[in-house]
């Protein structure tokens, strides 16, 4: 059976190294970092986790600027050109 547990939400004025360690001390293991984009801000997200508890660490790390997307394309040599195209077509891009 789950314990009952509680969702808190902490800002801190202390270095990531210091709350890094603190989490650390109580058996919490980092289970994987990623980046994410919120409030116009791209942030990294550390998931520390022990047995059924977890504790996020979000660190801002600069400003997001939704106007100028990045596009990843995963396909062949024909789609990749003409997506260029599409794009120089209608926002002049140079690639």
């Amino acid at each position: 059976m789950r314990n009952k547990q509680k969702l808190k939400s902490i800002s801190v004025l202390i270095p990531l190294q210091e709350v890094s360690a603190s989490i650390s001390q109580l058996d919490f293991s980092l289970d994987g970092i990623t980046t994410i984009v919120a409030e116009g801000k791209f942030w990294k997200r550390m998931l520390y986790v022990n047995g059924e508890e977890t504790i996020s660490v979000s660190e801002e790390i600069g400003d997001a600027y939704p106007k100028d997307p990045i596009i990843t394309i995963c396909g062949s040599t024909h789609t990749v050109s003409k997506i260029t195209e599409e794009l120089q077509h209608y926002a002049g891009l140079r690639m």
